[in-house]
């Protein structure tokens, strides 16, 4: 649970004239849904107007979210969670009431990625309005509720929805005229994820071991023995110059089109889930290494 514990964790809202509210974010927390994370914002609303005898208020708005490149780019819609109007009392008196923020798990992981230091920063605009002597009235707000969320805070709201953090491997895809050979690896990749998604885990593996080859402009069926990946392996370690990241990545190549070929013999051992997708993770990286220039 995150508290609003600083002096930036409230506002002042206009309700016409001379009249204030003051809105302080007490907690925040976190409900896993599907595919859906909900936070859960808790506020306490205190009239500071003394001359008011209190009068209902319909409160939402937006959240937007502080960036590493210092814009603020828009998060989503609060939404009322409590039924409303809020009975706002009179003059001192508070009142409580609570709002929502859907957010897909794609765009939770894109706020934690964009934590600036070890904190989230969250923007609040609130927009409503009030109903004093039957007049409609729009809340106005003097600046937008800011709450920087610490790491410790964030952390607990990712346990309390369940979160599983999912690695996205981004692959530059390289030239076709210039790079043949990396764009043919890089459509049996493409092949690979396909057969993952169908459940196929074999077939994904002979992709992987399709794509590892043709990498280094080989063909699949040129295989490795154990004894061949560890010859290349005690070579290196022998060599008095000190291996760079390429004769390295070539050695981890190797090893993994040594582990992919297992996906051509189904006689020697059986596919599952966890062996393809080990296959897709390490070919994925050593594909966008390749198509980095150094």
């Amino acid at each position: 649970m995150s508290k609003g514990r600083n002096k930036l964790s409230e506002v002042m809202l206009a309700t016409g004239g001379n009249s204030y509210i003051k809105v302080a974010l007490k907690t925040i927390q976190a409900f896993l849904g599907i595919g859906i994370t909900r936070l859960m914002f808790t506020f306490e609303l205190t009239n500071k107007d003394q001359n008011s005898t209190g009068y209902p208020m319909w409160l939402g708005g937006r959240v937007e979210t502080q960036a590493r490149n210092g814009s603020r780019p828009y998060v989503g819609r609060l939404q009322p969670a409590t039924p409303q109007p809020i009975n706002v009392g009179r003059f001192g008196q508070e009142a409580t009431t609570q709002v929502t923020l859907d957010l897909t798990d794609h765009q939770f992981w894109l706020i934690d990625e964009n934590r600036t230091g070890s904190m989230v920063r969250l923007f609040l605009t609130f927009t409503g309005h009030v109903i004093i002597e039957s007049q409609y009235i729009a809340v106005q707000e003097v600046q937008p509720l800011q709450h920087d969320i610490n790491q410790s805070d964030w952390l607990d709201l990712i346990r309390q929805a369940g979160l599983k953090q999912r690695i996205i491997l981004e692959l530059e895809a390289p030239d076709p005229l210039a790079h043949p050979e990396l764009a043919e690896a890089l459509n049996y990749y493409t092949q690979a994820q396909t057969r993952f998604g169908e459940g196929e885990w074999r077939l994904c593996v002979e992709s992987i071991r399709q794509s590892l080859a043709t990498l280094v402009g080989k063909k699949a069926d040129d295989e490795d023995q154990e004894s061949d990946v560890k010859d290349a392996i005690n070579t290196a370690r022998k060599t008095q110059d000190r291996l760079g990241y390429e004769p390295r990545r070539e050695l981890v190549r190797r090893a993994a089109k040594f582990m992919a070929d297992l996906g051509a013999h189904p006689e020697t051992a059986e596919t599952r889930k966890p062996d393809a997708y080990a296959a897709l993770m390490i070919a994925g990286g050593l594909l966008h290494s390749f198509t980095v220039q150094r």
